[in-house]
């Protein structure tokens, strides 16, 4: 057999790194021939190397690329191949031109910006537009007159290739200055009617880049003269660049000054009731700078009777230019004329008054007393009291402003009609031991007065009993009399008092119980004997009630009030004894008689008596029941009649009896059967 040898490896190649080639001015260029880095065979040491593309091929273009492969052959049959990147690069820097310099006008505020500014020419060999970027950029600000910037334009084009160019900006001022005028003014002439132009300077004055300076023409000093002379003056700002403005005003003379007069005082009296004055009577002489003195007027010139004595006037002259001068004087009025005093002829009534006093008004005695003018009346005298009661002369006096008088006669009669003025206390007086008391004047009196005097006084009652303690206070009238005979009164009211107490008397007595082993004692019946400066009103306690547990001696202590409540006390012993058919004694210490069943029910007790009105009725029942109350007169006639509801135990019943007539009289007092009667007193 044959056995062949069969190279079957493929060569091993390795190209060189990735390059760069620079674009030419058409921004073109060719990739180039490359030979690879290493190349090997395991039977051919030299291995054939092709290049696709070839190295005349043509790249276009910044950044463009072309990818290169290089291919070993080991003519067996085995190949192998690499590649590289080949990259066109535009290392060209663009071309750029800029434009002149230029000027920028300053605005108000003396800045401008430096604006934005184009090449004059600009290329590129791959770029046909680079852009063009401007530095300062426009909106940088420039300040002040003639101020410059350079400005710097540069081109790029992408690739990072640039160029530049400059030129020069320069800030130019070209706004004139603003300036104003003062007013116009108004200048005052001198004593000689002239003056000298003052210097003015500008109410406001500003620039945009610079401090103006102002010229004032006609210049300051300039001589001016007369009344209403107008000068027109002119004011130019200019600033450090040369531009200019101006503005005007006037200045008008004008005489202000006023003349010089000098017044004198004058004296004039009153024609009638007034007097006019002219401007000469009270100028004495006077002058002016330019021009001449005119009286004017005098204020005031007119005077009347409110004007007599010193009276201020002002003098007013004029220069004929407006302005004016016053001086004061003196005008001197008088009132030579006297007035006329007329009295009355009739006797004047003057009546005193409540104090005693009284003022006679002179227009009381004035009968058309006149004057020129005014005038005043005094009366003398004129003030009267208690002492001038009767006719007194008097004299009328007329004096009028301008001190002149004139006096008459006349009479007034002094009278008192005034009563006194009576005043009156309420008092209390009190009854004596005998119950009888007096009342006084100065116990109502209450410091009544009369300006002239009171002469005498008296009173409508003056003596009180014991009759007035009830419906106290009465009614009491204080008159008087004056030194002059007139009267008056007034009404009191007097309280009627008792203070001594009643003198106590009590007696004893023996009482047997009843058959129901009660028995009932009156303290009236005990102690009818106690006495009163008026008399006793009531008994305390008014019945005491005695049983079985009371046998033998028992002390009771019996309290007598008057009406006005003073009291005093007494004792008395009631001796108990117990029942016994035989020997019946009531609280009286009378007989009551042999029936077993009587209790003494209606055993009752009449107080006060005698009495001025009111009683009160005692007693003590033993059980509720009706009671029937009858009053009846000494002939039996019934005048009084009352039902009333008792208790069981002690009733006190009170009538009012003030309406009867003085005298004795019956109380009849029943339930069912049983009854009993007592009399009473009444003393109205």
């Amino acid at each position: 057999l044959t056995v062949t040898l069969k190279d079957v490896t493929a060569p091993s190649i390795t190209c060189p790194a990735n390059t760069t080639v620079n674009a030419n001015a058409s921004c073109q260029g060719t990739v180039g021939a490359y030979t690879a880095t290493s190349l090997s065979d395991n039977c051919n040491p030299s291995p054939t190397v092709t290049q696709s593309p070839v190295s005349s091929t043509l790249l276009t273009g910044h950044n463009s690329m072309q990818t290169i492969t290089l291919t070993a052959n080991d003519g067996n049959g085995n190949s192998a191949n690499c590649t590289l990147t080949v990259t066109l690069k535009d290392v060209t820097a663009p071309t750029i031109t800029c434009p002149a310099n230029a000027t920028v006008n300053a605005n108000a505020s003396c800045q401008g910006t430096v604006g934005a500014y184009t090449a004059t020419s600009l290329s590129d060999n791959c770029n046909p537009s680079p852009t063009v970027t401007q530095s300062p950029v426009s909106s940088t600000i420039l300040s002040g007159h003639n101020s410059m910037q350079t400005i710097t334009l540069t081109a790029n084009d992408g690739n990072g290739n640039t160029a530049n160019c400059t030129l020069t900006v320069t800030l130019k001022d070209v706004t004139a200055p603003s300036i104003t005028c003062p007013a116009n003014a108004t200048v005052n002439v001198g004593a000689n009617c002239t003056t000298n132009l003052a210097a003015y300077a500008p109410t406001s004055m500003s620039d945009n880049c610079s401090v103006p300076t102002a010229v004032q023409s006609p210049a300051a000093g300039t001589l001016l003269s007369g009344h209403n002379t107008v000068q027109t003056v002119t004011m130019t700002a200019t600033d450090g660049a040369g531009n200019s403005r101006t503005c005007t005003f006037t200045v008008t003379l004008k005489d202000v000054t006023a003349p010089n007069i000098v017044c004198k005082n004058a004296i004039v009296n009153l024609i009638g009731n007034s007097v006019t004055i002219t401007p000469a009577q009270v100028y004495q002489s006077g002058s002016d700078n330019c021009g001449v003195v005119n009286l004017q007027s005098v204020t005031p010139n007119t005077f009347n009777c409110s004007n007599i004595g010193n009276n201020t006037v002002v003098l007013t002259a004029n220069d004929g230019n407006g302005n004016s001068a016053t001086c004061s004087a003196v005008v001197t009025v008088r009132d030579i004329t006297p007035p006329t005093a007329v009295c009355k002829t009739t006797i004047i009534n003057a009546d005193l008054n409540i104090n005693g006093t009284v003022t006679v008004l002179p227009s009381t005695i004035n009968n058309g007393s006149s004057d020129n003018c005014s005038f005043t009346l005094s009366l003398t005298p004129s003030t009267f009291d208690c002492t001038n009661i009767g006719l007194n002369a008097v004299t009328l006096r007329a004096t009028d402003t301008g001190g002149n008088t004139a006096t008459c006669a006349a009479k007034v009669r002094v009278r008192d009609l005034i009563k006194p003025s009576a005043r009156c206390k309420n008092p209390t007086i009190y009854l004596n031991d005998q119950g009888q008391a007096t009342l006084t004047v100065a116990d109502v009196n209450n410091n009544s007065t009369d300006a002239c005097g009171i002469a005498s006084m008296t009173l409508s009652q003056t003596q009180y009993s014991c009759a007035e303690l009830a419906g106290s206070p009465w009614s009491v009238t204080l008159s008087m009399t004056d030194v002059n005979g007139n009267s008056a009164s007034c009404l009191a009211y007097v309280t009627v008092s008792d203070i001594i107490a009643p003198e106590a008397e009590c007696e004893d007595v023996t009482v047997s119980l009843g058959s129901n082993g009660r028995v009932m004692v009156y303290s009236a019946n005990l102690a009818f004997n106690s006495t009163d400066n008026c008399s006793v009103w009531s008994y305390s306690p008014t019945a005491k009630l005695y049983t079985t547990a009371n046998l033998g001696p028992n002390n009771l202590t019996i309290t007598v009030k008057d009406y006005k409540g003073n009291a005093s006390s007494c004792v008395s012993v009631v001796t108990v004894l117990p029942f016994s058919s035989n020997n019946l004694v009531d609280s009286s210490g009378s007989d009551q008689g042999a029936d077993p069943t009587h209790t003494g029910a209606f055993d009752f007790v009449v107080y006060p008596n005698p009495t001025s009105g009111e009683v009160n009725l005692a007693m003590d029942i033993a059980q509720d029941e009706t009671i029937l109350i009858r009053i009846f007169d000494l002939n039996g006639r019934l005048i009084y009649q009352q039902e009333t509801e008792g208790i069981s135990g002690e009733n006190v019943f009170r009538l009012n009896l003030a309406e009867l007539k003085s005298g004795l009289y019956v109380i009849d007092i029943q339930s069912g059967i049983e009854r009993a009667q007592q009399r009473v007193l009444i003393q109205n």
